[in-house]
Order: C-alpha cells, then structure tokens, then sequence
C-alpha cells in the first residue's frame, strides 16, 4: 500500500488502528512491507477497515485523542479511498464490495 504525501495522516492513523487492534498483518500492509493480495487476505483486509473505522468512531465519541492532531473523519474517508484504490489495484474490488456489504448488513 502507498501513500502519497498528503496522504500522510491518513497512513499514520491507519497505523495507529493497526497496532491498538493488534493487526500486525494489516500494518505490514499499510506500511508497505507486504504488496501481494488475494481474495482472501482482500476479505480479510476490508474486515480490518471496517474493523478501524468502527474503533475511530468509538474513540471519537469518547472524545479520546490520538497522539497527533487530525481531523479523523477526513482521515477515515482518505482512507476508505485509498483501501479501495488499493484492492481495485491488486484485482479484487468485488471481493471489497461483497465484504463490505456483508460487514455493513447490505
């Protein structure tokens, strides 16, 4: 996964989600150490988004602060972006969509 340089916020707020849910694997990913994507790991890696944006909208609504000044909803959307940007990329765009879809009750 890569980020450009405004897009820098965004990456260390995805990092910051990884590490407090413990997801190695999806830090490797955001921080580029690990390119290839399948099916599989596309499902597991939108579970994982949701599974940030959830933690981001619970940490906003108690008011908890990040150790870096954001705009988190901003952040969350580049984000969203940039996910599916990234499994667009890799081929498996359906695989993001049918996740999502199934996380989200749609």
């Amino acid at each position: 996964m890569e980020f450009n340089e405004h897009e820098l916020a965004a990456k260390d707020v995805a990092i910051h989600y990884a590490q407090k849910l413990n997801n190695r694997w999806a830090e490797n990913i955001i921080l580029g150490n690990s390119d290839t994507l399948s099916a599989d790991e596309t499902r597991r890696l939108t579970q994982f988004f949701w599974d940030m944006a959830d933690q981001a909208a619970e940490d906003y609504q108690a008011d908890e602060e990040l150790e870096f000044k954001v705009n988190l909803e901003s952040c969350m959307e580049r984000l969203m972006n940039i996910f599916i940007g990234y499994t667009k990329k890799a081929g498996f765009n359906q695989q993001w969509v049918e996740e999502s879809n199934k996380i989200n009750g749609a």
